[in-house]
C-alpha cells in the first residue's frame, strides 16, 4: 500500500484536493499522457506561443543563457524544445511519474539544460528572486490549484521569481461555455448556490470523472477573474488571447459575447518594472 497516496485529506499539501492527489500518483496518467493528448490543437498552439516569446527574449541580447520556468511541466512537451534551443529550463510538477517521463525522453544534452523538481504549485518559496526570464503555466494547470488565495499566492511567487520585465504565459478554461453544455444552466445555478452555502466551494470549481479517476478537480475562470488575479499579483498583460471553442486558434469576432463563446484564454503578462 502506498502510504503517501493514502495520506489523509487533512494532511494533503495546500491547494491540493483528493482528486488532484490521486491524479499525480497515477502512473498510467503519466505514461499515457503523450498518446492521450496527441494532436490536441491547444497543446500545439500554446507551445508555439511560448517559443515565440522565448525567441523575443533571446534576441534582446541578455549576455547569458536565458532561464525558463515550466509550472506543471508534465512530460516535458514545452521544456524539452526550449532546452534544445539553448535555454536552461526548470520544470516543476507534483507528479513524480511525470518527472520520470521527462527524464526518459531526455538526451544527455537535454539533461545538461533542464532541471526537474517535484513541487506543489501553491508552495513556490523555493524559487530564487529575479532568477527567471520566462515562466509559463499551460493547459489550465493553475486551475488544478484549489482556493483563490492559493492561486494568487502562486502568481505572486512567480512574479517574485521573474527578472524585471520577465514574461509569464498562462492558460485557463472559460467558465462561460458551461451555459452551452447539456444541463449547463441548471448546473451553473446549482454551483453558484453551493458557493454561497459552502465556504470550501468557489463558484467556478468543478469535480468530475476523468480517465478512471472519480473526482478530478479543476477551477474554471472568467476573463475578469484571471485579469484581476494577474493585476493584483503585479503583472501587466501585454497580450490577451481569447481562444475559439476548440482552442485551436483565436476567437473570431472576439468583441461579440466572448464570455459565452471563448473556449479559454491565454495571457502573455509582464512583470511590472
Amino acid at each position: 500500500m502506498d502510504s503517501e497516496l493514502d495520506r489523509p485529506t487533512w494532511q494533503l499539501p495546500p491547494g491540493v484536493t483528493r482528486g488532484t492527489w490521486d491524479y499525480v500518483h497515477s502512473g498510467s496518467i503519466a505514461t499515457q499522457y503523450d498518446s492521450f493528448h496527441a494532436g490536441h490543437p491547444l497543446l500545439e498552439y500554446d507551445r508555439r506561443l511560448v517559443l515565440e516569446q522565448a525567441a523575443k527574449i533571446k534576441t534582446q541580447g541578455l549576455g547569458r543563457i536565458p532561464v525558463a520556468l515550466d509550472l506543471g511541466c508534465g512530460t516535458g512537451r514545452v521544456m524539452l524544445p526550449l532546452g534544445q534551443l539553448g535555454w536552461r529550463v526548470l520544470g516543476l510538477d507534483l507528479s513524480q511519474s511525470m518527472l520520470v517521463a521527462v527524464g526518459a525522453k531526455s538526451t544527455r544534452e537535454d539533461r545538461e539544460r533542464i532541471g526537474r523538481v517535484r513541487a506543489n504549485l501553491a508552495q513556490l518559496g523555493c524559487l530564487q528572486d529575479r532568477s527567471i526570464d520566462l515562466a509559463y503555466c499551460l493547459y489550465s494547470s493553475i486551475g488544478m490549484v484549489q482556493g483563490a488565495e492559493n492561486r494568487r499566492g502562486m502568481l505572486r511567487q512567480v512574479h517574485r521569481s521573474l527578472q524585471d520585465g520577465g514574461v509569464f504565459v498562462v492558460h485557463v478554461h472559460n467558465r462561460g461555455t458551461w451555459w452551452q453544455d447539456p444541463g449547463g444552466i441548471r448546473r451553473g445555478v446549482g454551483d453558484w448556490i453551493r458557493s454561497l452555502r459552502d465556504k470550501s466551494w468557489e463558484y467556478g470549481d468543478r469535480v468530475y470523472a476523468y480517465r478512471g479517476l472519480p473526482s478530478m478537480y479543476l477551477h474554471i475562470f472568467t476573463e475578469g477573474e484571471l485579469r484581476r488575479d494577474l493585476q493584483e499579483s503585479g503583472f501587466a498583460v501585454d497580450r490577451w488571447i481569447r481562444l475559439d471553442r476548440t482552442s485551436s486558434g483565436e476567437l473570431g469576432f472576439g468583441w461579440c459575447l466572448p464570455y459565452f463563446r471563448a473556449g479559454g484564454y491565454l495571457a502573455v503578462a509582464r512583470k511590472s518594472q
